[in-house]
């Protein structure tokens, strides 16, 4: 609706960075996982946060002394920048208008639905996606899994990786195509993602995952006269819309070869459930066992 030149003078990408600097672990220690805020309290100016997004760097380094990961090692990250986010709450005037936990299992699931094969080998490169081809580890020349020889290429020797995190991939922001919120203060709080749940090998050697960059960059919109005057007119009054919120339920480890599940009574007009299955061991996979229903 603004990219006409009719509508818009000028777009420039605002970066807004953390309310306290990152800090990182020291000698056997793996980096504080919470407490991540982002404060937006520019109520002057209208934002597309439609086309906002996170860029996180990172390194993936010994936990005993942050050394470098070695080139032929039988480990990597697990596939796609947005594992790095566990839970995400923002707020506007104290009041919670998005929340969601556990959304790396989630929003895994709708890139791995919605990416064209085009745009996975594009444009998802950007965003850490090296999909997995099959579940082994090895990263060295002779690797059979395509996802993790790249990704291993991308992390070991201390190379830092770059990253970006669409934020219209989740379900509040998902809305915004065609809308834009109006000015107002927004805090997003962040919990990473744990390194055990990050990184994919089959040995216990303590490995770690060090966010070194994190910022939220915004694109800012100058409006013309008549940009403006339709702003004024269709953004600045109340409105409302419904989205389709993302819910993970997690159950106990069982055992049982057949049982129940009851859906929590808070999760109304469900349109698309998907039911994981992770072994419980330390070796983790990039790529977990899911059904997928439809209602």
């Amino acid at each position: 609706m603004f990219g006409s030149p009719r509508y818009l003078y000028k777009v420039e990408e605002i970066t807004f960075n953390l309310d306290a600097p990152i800090t990182f672990p020291g000698n056997g220690q793996h980096q504080k996982k919470s407490d991540y805020n982002f404060f937006v309290r520019d109520r002057d100016n209208v934002y597309d946060w439609y086309n906002a997004y996170f860029r996180v760097n990172f390194t993936f380094e010994a936990l005993a002394d942050g050394a470098n990961v070695a080139g032929d090692t039988r480990s990597a990250p697990i596939n796609s920048a947005f594992s790095l986010i566990k839970n995400m709450t923002i707020k506007s005037g104290g009041k919670v208008v998005y929340r969601a936990d556990g959304i790396h299992k989630i929003i895994f699931i709708k890139n791995l639905l919605d990416y064209s094969d085009d745009y996975a080998r594009s444009s998802a490169k950007e965003q850490f996606w090296y999909l997995d081809t099959d579940a082994r580890n090895v990263t060295a020349a002779a690797a059979t899994n395509a996802g993790i020889r790249q990704r291993g290429l991308l992390s070991h020797g201390g190379l830092t990786v770059e990253t970006m995190i669409p934020l219209n991939h989740f379900s509040f922001f998902e809305e915004l195509n065609d809308g834009r919120l109006p000015p107002m203060h927004l805090h997003f709080k962040i919990v990473l993602q744990d390194d055990n749940e990050m990184i994919f090998q089959n040995d216990g050697t303590g490995r770690r995952i060090v966010v070194r960059l994190f910022e939220l960059w915004v694109p800012q919109l100058t409006l013309s006269a008549e940009g403006q005057k339709m702003f004024n007119e269709n953004f600045l009054k109340p409105a409302q819309w419904t989205y389709l919120k993302e819910v993970l339920q997690p159950s106990q480890s069982t055992r049982d070869a057949n049982g129940s599940w009851l859906k929590n009574a808070d999760v109304k007009n469900a349109k698309h459930v998907f039911i994981f299955f992770q072994l419980s061991q330390l070796s983790q996979l990039s790529n977990t066992v899911y059904q997928r229903i439809n209602t």
